[in-house]
């Protein structure tokens, strides 16, 4: 299916009959269960972030965690992807295949995450190359460790939301998404009070909170029917192509952690990122299946223009949000007062973090593109954007950190820039006319 830049005119059916069905309205109702699904989940990160700083030796806990969370989204790219990898291959692969290559997926990244934690050479080969300091070592792998069977956990999770969301009934996500909140809170909450180490506490009630989610979404799934397989294709390529443009939404994490540690201020700027980019995930998370939900918005009703319209409106809102929270006293509210920050690095992120205001509307822009190439089963533009932004990321982090620059404005700076650069790679799909090759 292609499309062109202005809503083509709909013939006369069920699909496409009236704004109801067809419409901007159509278009949020099926994307904001999943936007407040995704928000209630990115106040995980403040909420452990939270309470490991609460903790004995919170400072280092927070820096641990933080840098633990950074490998944490890298190895989750793939389990992370498997939603829209059912959008696009349900109806042919089938519900049972899908949901073994989910199994599977997941438990290579829990594989995976253990192996850096545990396997000896890799267990310090991994924190001298992100640059950690040598008394963080200890605490980076013991959250390594924390994190062993979140990969799973998040691969199911991803399964079944494509599942809803090929059926337009996302409502099932926002609930299953708030008893993952509640779970999360109460096994951080209970690790505080009983002594676990403040390294371990936040991947273990962020671990705990991702399988009440996963239960949650297994209830409403069941309701629904098995798909059966209608045609016989490698899961593998495809896979591949969707996780790379996945694995890029998650490197800026892992990328930032070694541009914090190698610029000025690098300490400092490793105790406020965790709580920053907390913040920031508020504003990005709710993004993360526009690109989904958006395709299956197109594949439905065949208007660009509505999704254009709605991203424009997102973007709008999202950067006028930012600039509120991080021009009044609510940043300091947040840095200080929520997250429990120390003054000095509270300080230095208060003085750096308008720059990221615009990236949760960066982000809006970018999730309309993707979801052009998703609908229009353009995948190979996915890879090429990637590969954009993994240059343009490291680039301009080893640029900036030769400035006097401090960590958390180096890594702003990087991130926004990245952003950009992928966001002119994808702009190959605007046509809506596929060439040759692609």
């Amino acid at each position: 299916m292609t499309f062109t830049q202005d809503d083509p005119p709909a013939p006369e059916s069920p699909a496409r009959t009236g704004t109801a069905e067809s419409g901007a309205a159509a278009l949020a109702r099926s994307w904001a269960p999943t936007a407040l699904g995704s928000s209630m989940l990115a106040w995980e990160i403040p909420l452990v972030v939270a309470i490991a700083a609460r903790m004995p030796d919170g400072a280092d806990a927070v820096a641990a965690l933080g840098v633990g969370l950074s490998v944490l989204f890298v190895a989750n790219s793939p389990a992370l992807a498997m939603a829209p990898l059912v959008v696009a291959e349900l109806a042919g692969q089938g519900s049972r295949a899908l949901l073994r290559w989910a199994a599977a997926t997941g438990l290579a990244g829990s594989a995976a995450l253990t192996a850096c934690a545990a396997v000896p050479g890799l267990r310090e080969f991994l924190p001298q190359l992100l640059g950690l300091p040598g008394e963080l070592h200890d605490a980076f792998r013991l959250s390594l460790l924390s994190f062993a069977t979140a990969p799973l956990a998040v691969a199911l999770r991803r399964y079944l939301h494509g599942r809803l969301i090929t059926r337009d009934t996302t409502r099932a996500i926002a609930v299953s998404t708030g008893v993952r909140i509640a779970a999360t809170g109460l096994a951080g909450l209970v690790a505080w009070w009983t002594g676990v180490p403040a390294a371990a506490a936040g991947g273990l009630a962020l671990s705990a909170g991702a399988w009440a989610e996963t239960a949650g979404l297994l209830l409403a799934v069941r309701r629904l029917a098995p798909v059966p397989a209608a045609r016989a294709r490698g899961l593998l390529v495809q896979h591949a192509r969707i996780t790379s443009s996945v694995l890029l939404n998650m490197s800026p994490a892992l990328v930032t952690t070694v541009v914090l540690t190698r610029a000025a201020s690098a300490e400092d700027s490793l105790v406020v990122w965790p709580a920053i980019y907390g913040l920031l995930s508020l504003g990005t998370v709710p993004l993360s299946d526009l690109d989904t939900v958006g395709a299956a918005f197109l594949r439905r009703s065949g208007r660009p223009g509505t999704l254009s319209r709605f991203t424009f409106l997102l973007a709008g809102g999202l950067l006028g949000a930012g600039l509120l929270v991080a021009l009044t006293p609510l940043a300091r509210l947040y840095l200080v007062d929520f997250s429990h920050v120390p003054d000095g690095p509270a300080g230095l992120g208060l003085r750096w973090i308008a720059l990221l205001a615009v990236v949760p509307a960066l982000w809006a822009v970018r999730g309309r593109l993707r979801a052009r190439a998703l609908a229009e089963e353009r995948t190979r533009i996915l890879p090429r954007a990637a590969l954009a932004h993994l240059i343009g990321m490291i680039g301009l982090g080893l640029l900036l950190v030769r400035t006097p620059l401090p960590g958390v404005a180096c890594a702003s700076l990087a991130l926004i820039g990245a952003l950009v650069i992928e966001m002119l790679a994808l702009r190959g799909v605007r046509t809506g006319r596929p060439g040759p090759g692609t």
